[in-house]
């Protein structure tokens, strides 16, 4: 069998070598075998990411009573604050614990009434309820990316019989914010109302916000301040420069080439807020609203005493009182009375200024040049400087003036300078965004590189460490070479001894000369004389 013959052959082998070589030869074997087999668990351990940080003792052994019974593999770092697991199995294990409510951010919220117990008390009520009203306001809170972690103290309002009597609730919110961040003072607002909009009858005035620090964030104290609205305007003013430098800095850098311009922009904002009211008549536009119309018309047939007054004139029987009295059929009376109103037409107009309009834009630009590449007489290569023209900057102007809207009624102003950027600086930019593009590309194949590193280092080890420690131990000596001559001679020795020509025997005192000599130069024909046999 050729495993027999390749086991016999390292017998005989290990048999003739020295004991300093056997030595090294088991030191070399079982050295082999052990960076082999660390090598192979190595590549094949996986690599551990977090799965979730900044954890509390009780969530984390929540967790990891759940990654227990789903064998999944973990670490621990950062004092147990921080779970790590294989990377393939992160989103997974993230979405089955999310299914469980894990994690909870440190806080018992309405799982508290998952399990009621009978005869519980109104008083112990209303305290797992103000106990999950906290805890569900810190995990919404714990949610920002800014909060390390918080509590939430609640004071609730008790009815009353009595309106005057009725106290109303308050609330005071402890932040702990991660190493390096802030909340802007939206942030902070948005937690004032996010809390007084959970809590029944809690104004968002009695809402107290601090730090870990024990400054105070919000309050009554500073509630529409003038403070608050400064910074406001601060940061309205800053977002509006920040946009337009971006927008003029990109467009250059397409232009002329990364870091080859500056840009920086200053508005002038105005933050007064008018509201304006006008109300016009137009005395042309005229409309009969209402008219109203009146006739009388009355006859009177009534009889009209004449003649001398007395008692005898007015007896009926006396013909001096028919004499005296007559009736008159042509006595009427007549009345109109007419009432026209008009409605005059009226233009009523609101106007609502909006706030943070631009007032004025002061631009300011530096560009860099051109560099050219040049031959002096002694065949050295210098870069060369050479500016930009008056044509290019003034194209470089108008692109400007067209991106921020350049108004000259407003007193904009806009200013391009070439100006020579200083050459290491340059080119440091320009290799530090070489390397990050480099290091960018080379992460995503990084899981491949153990692979690599493995099968370079065993074919180098192989090379370099156990090739030339074989070739030492089957090298021969000049006693071994001897040895092997005071050997008995096989059948095809003696053959070619006797069948080999004389002029070739003289030869043979020459070649024990050179065996002798040089060792390992012997051992090598020998070594191939029996690869051809």
């Amino acid at each position: 069998m050729p495993f027999r013959q390749i086991v016999a052959q390292i017998q005989a082998l290990f048999k003739n070598i020295s004991i300093g070589k056997r030595i090294v030869f088991i030191t070399l074997a079982v050295g082999s075998i052990t960076a082999f087999v660390f090598l192979m668990n190595w590549a094949a351990k996986p690599e551990f990411h977090p799965l979730y940080s900044h954890l509390d003792a009780n969530e984390a052994g929540i967790i990891l009573s759940r990654l227990k019974d789903q064998k999944i593999p973990y670490q621990l770092s950062t004092n147990g604050s921080t779970i790590l697991i294989p990377q393939e199995r992160i989103y997974e294990t993230r979405m089955v614990l999310a299914s469980e409510g894990l994690p909870q951010g440190g806080n018992m919220g309405f799982e508290l009434f998952d399990n009621t117990k009978l005869g519980m008390t109104e008083f112990a009520q209303n305290v797992n309820y103000q106990r999950a009203l906290q805890g569900e306001l810190a995990r919404s809170i714990n949610g920002f990316e800014e909060v390390h972690s918080c509590r939430v103290h609640i004071v609730m309002s008790e009815k009353s019989l009595f309106i005057e009597a009725e106290e109303v609730a308050s609330a005071s919110v402890v932040l702990k914010l991660r190493h390096g961040k802030w909340l802007s003072q939206q942030q902070v607002q948005g937690i004032v109302h996010l809390v007084s909009s959970s809590v029944s009858r809690l104004n968002p005035e009695n809402v107290t916000v601090v730090d870990s620090n024990g400054r105070l964030l919000t309050g009554r104290h500073n509630a529409g301040g003038v403070t608050t609205l400064s910074s406001d305007q601060l940061d309205h003013q800053l977002t509006v420069e920040r946009k337009l430098e971006n927008r003029v800095l990109s467009m250059l850098e397409k232009a002329l080439g990364a870091n080859r311009a500056i840009v920086r922009v200053s508005c002038a904002l105005n933050f007064k807020q008018h509201e304006l009211t006008e109300e016009r008549f137009l005395p042309e536009n005229q409309v009969v609203r209402s008219e109203q119309t009146f006739n009388e018309t009355a006859k009177d047939n009534d009889v009209i005493p004449k003649g001398i007054p007395g008692i005898q004139s007015n007896l009926p029987e006396s013909q001096t009182g028919l004499n005296q009295t007559t009736q008159d059929d042509n006595t009427t009376f007549a009345k109109q009375d007419r009432t026209v109103n008009y409605e005059i037409g009226k233009l009523t107009s609101r106007t609502l200024e909006p706030v943070g309009g631009i007032k004025r834009i002061s631009v300011a630009v530096m560009v860099d040049g051109t560099y050219q590449t040049n031959e002096t007489d002694d065949g050295e290569t210098e870069i060369a400087y050479v500016p930009r023209t008056a044509e290019e900057l003034t194209k470089i102007e108008n692109l400007v003036k067209r991106a921020v809207n350049f108004d000259v009624d407003r007193g904009d102003q806009v200013e391009v300078v070439n100006i020579p950027f200083e050459s290491d600086q340059v080119a440091q930019a320009e290799a530090e965004s070489t390397v990050d593009r480099w290091l960018v590309y080379l992460k995503k194949y990084r899981p491949f590189f153990k692979y690599a590193f493995l099968s370079l280092f065993l074919i180098l080890s192989f090379m370099f460490v156990v090739k030339p420690l074989i070739k030492w131990l089957t090298a021969r000596t000049a006693g071994e070479a001897e040895i092997l001559g005071q050997l008995p001679k096989t059948v095809g020795e003696l053959e070619g001894e006797y069948g080999a020509d004389p002029k070739l025997l003289a030869f043979k005192d020459e070649i024990s000369q050179l065996i002798t000599s040089d060792n390992e130069a012997s051992v090598g024909a020998m070594r191939d004389w029996l690869k051809e046999e």
